[in-house]
């Protein structure tokens, strides 16, 4: 059943993961780099959000600044690299996103696995509220109750 799960979590990956075509960069010049490497360099979709991971904590808040919108380019990878880089001042961010009934359910539910990568009673706590709900939320949901989430991995594909 696990490896059911897990199948069909990659196949909602796998389709849409744009929400728009904008690459926002917010955070200046300090990290003018890993915008560049995140938008312009990936090629490789597993990889595509280690240029945000990379470049560690101290990106946090830009990446919380480019994912409160909507038509971000490459948003669900943005989402992701947030989880990985476990900083709790995401969690707000996260938060909107996941409470957002008008967000697409797979931003909700990468939202919900970012926060249970950072804080997993908080995340579970979310499953709890909003594991009843359709889609990919549901799937993520569902995913972590069973356990099937790993965390303290750092995210990265090639270390």
């Amino acid at each position: 059943m696990r490896a059911v799960l897990f199948l069909m979590a990659a196949l909602l990956i796998a389709g849409p993961c744009f929400a728009g075509e904008v690459a926002y960069r917010p955070g200046g010049a300090s990290f003018a780099d890993a915008w560049h490497r995140f938008y312009d360099l990936g090629d490789h979709e597993p990889e595509l959000d280690d240029p945000l991971i990379r470049r560690g904590p101290a990106m946090v808040p830009a990446i919380c600044e480019a994912v409160a919108r909507k038509d971000m380019k490459y948003r669900r990878y943005a989402l992701s690299a947030l989880g990985y880089l476990r900083d709790p001042t995401a969690i707000p961010s996260l938060e909107r996103i996941l409470r957002d009934e008008g967000e697409l359910d797979y931003f909700r539910g990468d939202a919900l696995e970012a926060i249970y990568r950072i804080d997993q009673p908080l995340g579970e706590r979310y499953v709890a509220e909003y594991g009843d709900q359709g889609g990919y939320l549901r799937l993520m949901a569902d995913l972590i109750s069973q356990g099937a989430v790993p965390v303290g991995e750092s995210g990265l594909e090639h270390e």
